[in-house]
């Protein structure tokens, strides 16, 4: 992590290179050889390396010991309630607020779910990317994804589940967001192969006539082969760019599990490598928004 990139600014292929896992592990290591336990940005620096690694625990204990040092510590109190998975203070500061739900589908509507996917294999077409500017294209030096051409099916059951698990499991408190009247629901259930990936990007649009505009809660639910038969596939939600530091967190694609944050917020997917054709042993997603509803 490098400070002073802003994300959307960056070329992917330092996104990329800067995002690795052996990458931030070196970077880890000789920060942690060099720093002082006392100084606070250094232990920032290493709470950051961590968490873009995937290690939760060990980002939280960091959190933690500097809350216990500072307990008006905004930033930390903000992080700890991430990962506690306690409610957050509206436009906090700290990382990119998400929810994670473990353990989200029953085993029946799993297997529906696999059961609309193998029938409709035949049709699936490729994932597009837009600006909101111009029509939808495929693009594969952007993103490199197939989805269902019509998901109906889903959409009729998954959007009222998950409503409903969005109230149980608190999630907007988690987010730091207000009840919120929902608009427009798009869903989208898509699959990564081998090779598989989708560059920093958001899933909002500045341009207030285009469909994404209304974008506010961006949903994630993963869904793979038991065993899972690939490698990589990771959400990199990033830090908001006002921070000033190229920071995110790294969340692996869980079988079974339910992700929520905040459209306009940076993100990507690292690449897939699968050493089969057969995209049913692939990265799999039922993916989409909540539109907030215009007020009148």
């Amino acid at each position: 992590m490098t400070d002073a990139i802003v994300p959307e600014r960056a070329p992917p292929a330092m996104v990329e290179r800067l995002t690795q896992p052996i990458i931030l592990e070196q970077f880890l290591a000789g920060l942690t050889a060099r720093s002082d336990p006392a100084d606070r940005s250094a232990v920032l620096k290493r709470a950051s390396l961590l968490r873009g690694l995937g290690r939760w625990a060990e980002a939280l204990a960091l959190y933690r010991a500097l809350l216990d040092r500072d307990p008006t510590d905004r930033l930390a109190h903000a992080a700890v309630a991430i990962f506690d998975g306690a409610p957050v203070r509206p436009h906090a500061d700290g990382p990119t607020p998400f929810v994670q739900i473990q353990n989200a589908l029953p085993p029946a509507q799993q297997e529906r779910l696999w059961h609309t996917l193998r029938a409709e294999m035949a049709r699936l077409v490729p994932a597009t990317v837009g600006t909101g500017y111009a029509a939808l294209r495929e693009d594969p030096t952007i993103r490199i994804a197939r989805r269902l051409h019509r998901p109906a099916e889903v959409s009729a059951w998954f959007l009222p589940w998950l409503e409903e698990v969005i109230v149980r499991e608190a999630v907007l408190p988690r987010l730091g967001l207000a009840p919120f009247a929902v608009g427009t629901r798009e869903l989208q259930v898509t699959g990564h192969g081998d090779g598989g990936y989708f560059q920093i990007h958001r899933d909002t649009a500045s341009n207030p006539a285009a469909p994404a505009w209304g974008r506010y809660l961006t949903f994630i639910y993963y869904f793979h082969q038991v065993p899972r038969l690939f490698t990589g596939g990771d959400l990199l939600l990033f830090d908001p760019p006002s921070a000033g530091q190229f920071d995110f967190t790294r969340i692996a694609p869980l079988h079974n599990s339910l992700i929520f944050f905040q459209s306009h917020h940076f993100h990507t997917v690292t690449r897939v490598q699968c050493p089969s054709d057969n995209l049913l042993q692939g990265r799999w997603t039922v993916n989409g928004w909540l539109h907030r509803a215009e007020t009148p």
